[in-house]
């Protein structure tokens, strides 16, 4: 097995900025200056152009990507563009251009352009691309499920028998006329099965006599063709891979994935991981694409809970209202208090979910980390109910004022961290997205535990 390189002969990028890019397209277009439109985008390069159309609404990156008359050109534009852009090019252009486009791609490429439509549009394209004359067996449907390590995985790779010398794996090598991408040497079997990996250093620098078996790695990170994708990105970023074998049931090589694969897929989700954690929840991190009703249906369902929370934390409020009124100081450094459990709160959830993420942090470490959380939201909660005391006493002269906001910020902070490094186990634990749990869920659960806290504090304290 041998792994193909795309040709390096591109045009060398215009002399201009994206934003010089994006104001000449729109005057061309504007002027309706389709010969001199056509010549411009087909002139720059796909990494210089895909940027400005995915700054674009999608209707509009549509229109000007049936400007674009190279098929080779278009489809290298179309994989760098965002995933609503590129769905949307694929649904609303001729069918003509588009199987032209798609029978420029790789297979896995274009697969996993067409299992972004709808089965319908999918199914209509996938019967012009399987024309009778050039039957493709390629373009069958996947065997993997969309986001699998198998579906995302090249086929073409470099393997070779365990038994063969260092110096004839070298000349195996030399004698590829295109590898640019073969990060890791595979070793196999006589059955296929995977049983060695090597860098390319250690294969030069390995004694010429040495069969692969000898001298590769054995101590194999593998991933299962059924290994969803996310799982793939956290292995090759926590071992710091470049690329990752991929093996059937029978651990035989079927594949690889590479680094630059999954670029794509680390950033949208850690892009999703991001919005989910501001309360945010849409899938187009591109607010210039999206009208001002499309962002609200996006981001009012998130803060339907925290506004109910809210509401609690009012009605918690009502009923310590004696207390307030009998000491009105309370009502001053109340939003001190919940303001700093939630900060301290936001801090914890933000490592544990990122933790969870990665991968370093497990279900197994629930009560390990729960009781270091305790420990640092404790002290921080000391040193920081410490200032306020000497604040409030600097400003009011009143000692028993000064204790009950110590005491309080010190209560809600420590039980701030102890909500903040829960909640995300919770939510995995239900099969949901621990990043959701670090949003304006967690925020608004700490604010209504702080006025509890507080007021309760406040209460016993003034025996009111």
């Amino acid at each position: 097995m041998a792994m193909m390189t795309l040709d390096d002969n591109k045009t060398p990028p215009p002399a201009q900025t994206k934003s010089s890019i994006a104001e000449a397209i729109v005057r061309l277009h504007r002027r309706g200056a389709s010969v001199h439109l056509t010549q411009l985008l087909n002139k720059l390069k796909p990494s210089d152009l895909a940027p400005v159309l995915n700054g674009f609404p999608e209707h509009k990156t549509q229109e000007l990507f049936t400007c674009i008359t190279a098929a080779s050109h278009a489809a290298q534009i179309l994989t760098e563009l965002e995933a609503t852009h590129q769905r949307f090019v694929l649904s609303h252009s001729g069918t003509e251009q588009v199987v032209a486009i798609l029978e420029c791609l790789s297979p896995e490429q274009r697969e996993r352009s067409l299992g972004t439509l709808d089965e319908e549009t999918a199914r209509r394209l996938r019967g012009a691309l399987l024309r009778p004359q050039e039957p493709s067996p390629a373009l069958e449907p996947m065997p993997y499920a969309a986001g699998s390590a198998g579906a995302l995985m090249e086929t073409n790779i470099l393997a070779l028998p365990e038994s063969m010398t260092a110096a004839a794996a070298i000349q195996a090598v030399q004698e590829l006329s295109s590898h640019d991408s073969i990060f890791y040497l595979y070793v196999v079997d006589e059955a296929q099965r995977l049983t060695g990996v090597c860098s390319l250093r250690r294969l030069i620098l390995a004694e010429p006599g040495k069969t692969l078996k000898e001298f590769t790695h054995s101590r194999l990170i593998k991933v299962h063709v059924d290994t969803p994708q996310g799982k793939v990105a956290s292995l090759i970023s926590r071992y710091r891979l470049l690329a990752m074998p991929v093996v059937d049931e029978f651990d035989m090589l079927v594949g690889q994935i590479t680094i630059d694969t999954l670029i794509d897929i680390i950033q949208e989700e850690h892009t999703g991981s991001i919005m989910k954690m501001a309360g945010i929840g849409s899938k187009n991190p591109n607010v210039l694409t999206q009208s001002v009703f499309q962002i609200f249906g996006a981001r009012v369902p998130w803060l339907i809970t925290a506004f109910v929370a809210y509401l609690i934390v009012s009605a918690i409020l009502d009923g310590f209202e004696h207390t307030l009124a009998a000491v009105v100081q309370l009502a001053f450094f109340f939003p001190i208090v919940i303001g700093m459990s939630g900060n301290a709160g936001s801090q914890t959830g933000a490592v544990v979910v990122r933790g969870l993420a990665l991968g370093t942090i497990h279900n197994s470490h629930f009560f390990k980390l729960l009781f270091k959380e305790l420990a640092v939201n404790f002290i921080q909660g000391g040193f920081y109910g410490l200032c306020l005391a000497v604040a409030s006493y600097a400003l009011f002269q009143n000692p028993q004022l000064s204790i009950t906001l110590g005491f309080a910020m010190m209560l809600s902070i420590t039980c701030s961290g102890a909500i903040a490094m829960s909640l995300p186990f919770f939510f995995k634990r239900l099969g949901a997205d621990p990043a959701v749990a670090a949003g304006p869920l967690a925020l608004a659960f700490i604010d209504m535990v702080g006025s509890i806290n507080y007021l309760t504090v406040a209460f016993f304290m003034f025996k009111l």
